[in-house]
């Protein structure tokens, strides 16, 4: 077993206890956040809440236990909610472990693209049998093994195709024209190249403008953007895909 000198495990809950446990005793921590889905009334919303309940009756006495909701049925903002949790559990020092093995397929889904995003550590966990009782509730039993899935790096936007989607989050997603755009990036160190000394500034916001139009066009190209002509303009918004790697959008005072 690996070992790692700080852990937290984010642990999307279902109809599965034993997987849950096997996988904290596989890769022991003193913190866990637990997942849960928006339907609190839903029949497996319901038993994946009460399966919560059991693990921190279980573990709260050494562990530490969060809960967190999100919608555990929308792939995009699922894989936004939990690339944003990782990071944040990764900036308090800690290694982050993600169990595969206990939520739906499209938060398992989600939570697995997210793990790579963040070079986290996703794990499955192998029951020692399957069976389908009558009441439905229970299809696994035991734990045969643990396996850690090996980190994958996630071929996303270049460092300057990601600020600039950066930028656009910051603006709620959506910017109105592209030059509208080119104040931002200007300020951010060494996407625009230095002005020279004998160059005009019409030339030098040419210039700009030419390399943020670049820039738009291959975003677009790799469906990150979509870019809508309006008259004169040309409207940018960030795709789901887009929206993955452009951070929360500004908090605007209320």
């Amino acid at each position: 077993m690996r070992s790692y000198t700080s852990a937290v495990h984010v642990i999307p809950m279902g109809l599965e206890l034993d997987r849950v446990l096997g996988g904290l005793k596989e890769f022991p921590t003193n913190h866990v956040v637990l997942l849960y889905g928006k339907d609190a009334r839903s029949p497996i919303e319901i038993k994946a809440r009460h399966n919560g309940e059991r693990v921190k009756e279980l573990i709260s006495a050494t562990i530490d236990v969060e809960e967190m909701v999100l919608d555990i049925f929308d792939f995009y903002s699922a894989t936004r909610s939990l690339k944003e949790l990782f990071s944040e559990l990764g900036n308090r020092g800690g290694e982050v472990f993600v169990n595969l093995s206990t939520g739906n397929r499209i938060i398992t889904s989600a939570a697995l693209l997210a793990a790579f995003m963040t070079r986290s550590h996703p794990y499955y966990v192998q029951p020692e049998r399957y069976s389908i009782p009558e009441d439905q509730e229970v299809l696994s039993h035991g734990v045969s093994s643990v396996m850690e899935i090996p980190s994958v790096t996630i071929m996303g936007p270049s460092k300057q195709q990601e600020e600039v989607l950066k930028v656009i989050g910051r603006l709620g997603g959506t910017a109105r024209h592209e030059t509208s755009l080119i104040p931002h990036l200007e300020m951010v160190k060494g996407f625009f190249k230095p002005r020279k000394d004998d160059e005009s500034k019409r030339s030098y916001l040419a210039r700009n403008r030419a390399h943020l139009s670049r820039t738009l066009r291959s975003l677009e190209s790799d469906r990150y953007i979509t870019l809508t002509k309006k008259g004169r303009f040309v409207n940018v918004s960030l795709t789901e895909t887009g929206m993955l790697f452009s951070g929360p959008p500004e908090k605007v005072p209320s």
